[in-house]
């Protein structure tokens, strides 16, 4: 089991960032040997330069010379608003960066469909939506040897007049994953995410899922907001956690995704220190509960 961390919650310091190198070299140094990386940026990543393909290329021999592997990517996404112009070649740009990384797949947010108003939810109308933007992509990847993860998701706190975000529910992931009706696309189980919706009831959920997960996000939070906390910092019972991932037969990797943070460079060694620790303790309580599910 590989152990992740998303390299771009560290390129952020008090009043200025990071590099993405700066970043990977702290990770790598907190004994992490593979990272999430990053492409969610609508626009041009702060360190792409004019040259996008050479950028990734640079990424990918940069990680292979510090021994650092890509486990997985995040594609772009928007919320609230119309969708962008060149939306879908982004993706599919993305697709092809996340194939060029050596990364395993790529993770989306699966309720890409805001041309039409919030104040009309027909469902079915919202699956052939996301089909339709998701379908070439799906396509590609499977092509390139990348899956697809549809993350869990929530929906927006405070929301109570109608819907918005697909895949706020699980029975939503497995419609939407079953209309691909392939192999190549799967769920990424974000626990913070879960646990805005179901709270401690997200275990019970996940056992619902009709498709396999072959991704995470670890992060907590206290049900309130999603604050994309370290584990043990929230409300989340991390050892159930563990056992029911490996109830459901998981066989990925465990991924940290932390955000809305800057860490001053005094501190950045210690916390990643910690951060590891806190990752290697979930690795083992999971293993122990896998060992104990053959028995």
């Amino acid at each position: 089991m590989r152990l992740s961390i998303n390299e771009n919650y560290l390129t952020f310091r008090p009043g200025e960032r990071r590099t993405q190198k700066e970043a990977i070299r702290l990770i790598r140094n907190a004994g992490f040997d593979t990272v999430d990386f990053g492409l969610f940026n609508l626009g041009k990543h702060p360190d792409e330069g004019e040259d996008h393909a050479a950028w990734i290329a640079d990424c990918k021999r940069y990680c292979d010379g510090l021994g650092v592997k890509i486990n997985q990517t995040h594609a772009p996404f928007y919320e609230g608003c119309p969708m962008p112009e060149g939306y879908r070649e982004r993706l599919l740009r993305c697709v092809r960066d996340t194939a060029a990384l050596g990364a395993d797949c790529m993770v989306v947010h699966a309720d890409t469909w805001y041309e039409k108003s919030y104040h009309q939810w027909n469902y079915e109308a919202v699956l052939a939506a996301v089909y339709e933007v998701y379908a070439p992509a799906v396509e590609l990847a499977a092509q390139l040897g990348v899956k697809i993860a549809m993350e869990t998701l929530h929906e927006w706190l405070g929301n109570v007049y109608h819907r918005v975000r697909l895949c706020t529910f699980v029975e939503e992931l497995n419609d939407i994953v079953g209309k691909f009706n392939c192999d190549t696309v799967g769920v990424c189980w974000d626990f913070g995410h879960a646990g805005l919706v179901y709270k401690d009831d997200q275990f019970e959920a996940m056992k619902r899922l009709k498709h396999p997960i072959i991704a995470t996000h670890i992060h907590d939070n206290t049900f309130k907001r999603d604050a994309h906390l370290l584990p043990f910092q929230g409300s989340i019972d991390w050892y159930k956690a563990m056992q029911a991932l490996a109830e459901v037969g998981y066989a990925g990797d465990l991924t940290l995704e932390l955000n809305h943070g800057a860490i001053p460079d005094e501190l950045a060694p210690n916390f990643l220190d910690y951060t590891y620790k806190t990752i290697t303790h979930l690795a083992d309580v999971f293993v122990s509960c896998k060992d104990a599910a053959a028995r």
